[in-house]
């Protein structure tokens, strides 16, 4: 696949860490770490896709905790942080012991997105793992704003974690991929 465009690339992210709270992944700079689409109607009427994966890791101890990946997005980027698109079914994080490595589990979502012009809109399924824990392909949530694919940037993308429970000591919430791919 092509690549389109690669968050990582443009913008280095921070290490995250969770206390039991939805969190954003942010850039080392503090601002939320954004994908944006390539306006010029580029993905107009073609299919496209959304590729995001990491891991998390809790420290040294005792705790179960659970983390579920998130995909947002958005035409505004006032809110692209606020409409969530899909949600993977949370994965467990358990650990029972005294290593300082603790343990760490690879979390990953797919996308396949399409939209155009004539509809202002993009649909599409998504599917997510965190884990052991696999959540497959499901129609994703349509935002509400409208998409003009000729804009720059159209739509843009943001990804989260929810996490409950506890994770130990200095966890961590780390994104190692977030790009957009077209055939």
């Amino acid at each position: 696949m092509a690549v389109i465009s690669d968050a990582l690339k443009l913008t280095p992210p921070a290490t995250g860490t969770a206390g039991g709270t939805q969190v954003v992944f942010q850039t080392t700079a503090g601002g939320n770490l954004i994908l944006s689409a390539p306006g010029s109607n580029r993905l107009s009427g073609k299919q496209f896709y959304l590729q995001a994966s990491g891991y998390v890791s809790g420290g040294a101890g005792t705790y179960t905790a659970t983390i579920q990946p998130i995909l947002y997005g958005d035409a505004s980027l006032a809110t692209v942080t606020t409409k969530p698109l899909f949600s993977a079914t949370a994965g467990t994080l358990a650990y029972t012991g005294t290593a300082a490595a603790g343990l760490t589990i690879p979390w990953s979502m797919l996308a396949q997105l399409e939209g155009d012009n004539v509809s202002q809109t993009f649909y599409g399924n998504v599917e997510g793992q965190a884990g052991a824990t696999y959540k497959s392909p499901t129609v994703s949530v349509a935002p509400v704003s409208t998409i003009n694919f000729a804009t720059e940037p159209p739509i843009k993308f943001a990804v989260g974690m929810t996490t409950g429970g506890t994770l130990g000591a200095a966890p961590k919430l780390v994104i190692t991929e977030f790009g957009l791919y077209q055939e």
